[in-house]
């Protein structure tokens, strides 16, 4: 099966550098977890993290998001923009949430940030998972219940 290597991922120089020097150290266990959950990616996950631009933050916060985004089909599909502001946690759970779209392209967002997410953190830093009000702190999903389409976990 063939697996990602980090030498492999681009990282936009308008990212926080200490952040993805940071994020960099916890991806050789982060694509493991991810490989184990969805073998079918073959190791096959997204190339380039590129930096969300303002309008786009501003428009995503209008529905409770704002930190993220993927595509998971074109030519696009191979990139993940990150909103460049969040905290190091941030940068690993946005990262994180917008690889498990391509695992689950069908997964709903309240899937993806209230199973998967946790079930990840918790393969990666062998530790419980902090909760979903600490997630929310750093970027992953909706600050309160019912904004748009974005996941509240309990």
């Amino acid at each position: 099966m063939s697996r990602i290597s980090v030498q492999e991922i681009e990282f936009d120089s308008c990212l926080n550098q200490k952040h993805v020097e940071w994020l960099i150290t916890t991806l050789p266990a982060t694509y493991a977890a991810l490989n184990a959950k969805a073998r079918w990616r073959n190791g096959k996950w997204p190339t380039r993290v590129r930096c969300m631009d303002r309008k786009r933050i501003i428009e995503g916060r209008e529905r409770g998001a704002g930190h993220g985004y993927t595509y998971t089909q074109g030519r696009d599909s191979k990139s993940i923009w990150l909103n460049p502001h969040m905290t190091q946690w941030g940068y690993w759970l946005v990262f994180t949430h917008e690889n498990l779209h391509h695992a689950y392209p069908d997964a709903t967002e309240q899937e993806l940030n209230c199973e998967h997410l946790p079930d990840v953190f918790e393969r990666v830093f062998d530790r419980p998972w902090p909760g979903h009000d600490w997630a929310r702190e750093h970027g992953v999903g909706s600050p309160v219940e019912g904004v748009g389409d974005r996941s509240y976990c309990r």
